[in-house]
């Protein structure tokens, strides 16, 4: 059975002009796009709540708790 992305790679492949696949070969990009870096803003909701759960686990434990 083949996987989605294997089912839609020759017609990508041959939207894109690219060569059939040879497994004697390899492909080499020559232009890249830039998409940014960085959370995006649920990931960074995420990241500061666990950081500031981390926070309090740090402080409960330097006083002795749990």
């Amino acid at each position: 059975m083949l996987l989605a992305g294997e089912r839609r790679r020759p017609a990508a492949r041959a939207h894109a002009g690219l060569p059939e696949s040879d497994p004697t070969t390899t492909l080499v990009v020559g232009h890249w796009d830039y998409f940014g870096s960085g959370y995006s803003s649920g990931a960074a909701l995420l990241a500061v709540a666990v950081r500031y759960r981390r926070g309090l686990e740090w402080q409960l434990a330097a006083e002795g708790g749990c």
